[in-house]
């Protein structure tokens, strides 16, 4: 089965690329018992590389919407994150810090849409 981009809304890449952030949110908070998956080596050693993964399958079959593609998966984290441990005094530390985090989700949707767009041609 071939998935094209116009055979679903940008928006429906974008919130693929954010649950792809509630999973690594859930997953590595649940495994590592964890308030929040950022407090295990796991979030960096598998989580953002899963979420730049993401970005970068959606940028592929998306070809638009990168930058929302890319932050995407850190902004799904980061709710996810907020609605399981709560609203405290670091979330506009933890915005900021998901703000530079999500630059490299940027770029690999970059890539995927320009590798998405050599492919299609």
């Amino acid at each position: 089965m071939t998935i094209r981009s116009g055979e679903t809304t940008p928006w429906a890449w974008v919130a693929m690329a954010a649950s792809a952030g509630m999973a690594v949110e859930l997953a590595i908070a649940l495994v590592d018992h964890q308030r929040e998956a950022w407090d295990s080596s796991d979030y960096w050693t598998l989580g953002i590389p899963a979420m730049v993964l993401a970005a970068l399958i959606c940028g592929f079959f998306a070809r638009r919407n990168w930058v929302r593609i890319g932050y995407a998966p850190f902004l799904g984290q980061l709710v996810t994150m907020t609605i399981r441990a709560g609203i405290g005094s670091m979330l506009p530390l933890g915005v900021i810090f998901m703000g530079i985090l999500g630059l490299s989700g940027a770029l690999a949707a970059l890539v995927g849409k320009v590798m998405g767009d050599r492919y299609a041609s």
